[in-house]
């Protein structure tokens, strides 16, 4: 969906840790909660974690909303 340097902004800008930017570009794939714990090797409960806190560190309150905001976000990297 976003370019590496898109992605490397986006962490920058947030202040995303590594393991949050991963679970970010899952979400962004449209995988769901169950797919991102299967597919990282966490808990459900980690993965819902993960997700809560990325949306509370952006400021949005759900996925589609997180994919807008990264959306717009992307387009000025630089």
């Amino acid at each position: 969906m976003f370019s590496s340097k898109q992605w490397n902004y986006i962490q920058k800008g947030f202040h995303l840790t590594p393991r949050q930017t991963e679970i970010t570009k899952l979400v962004c794939e449209g995988l769901n909660n169950s797919q991102i714990a299967k597919k990282c090797h966490i808990t459900y409960n980690t993965a819902r974690t993960h997700v809560a806190h990325i949306c509370a560190k952006i400021a949005i309150r759900g996925r589609a909303e997180l994919i807008l905001r990264l959306i717009k976000v992307a387009k000025h990297a630089k």
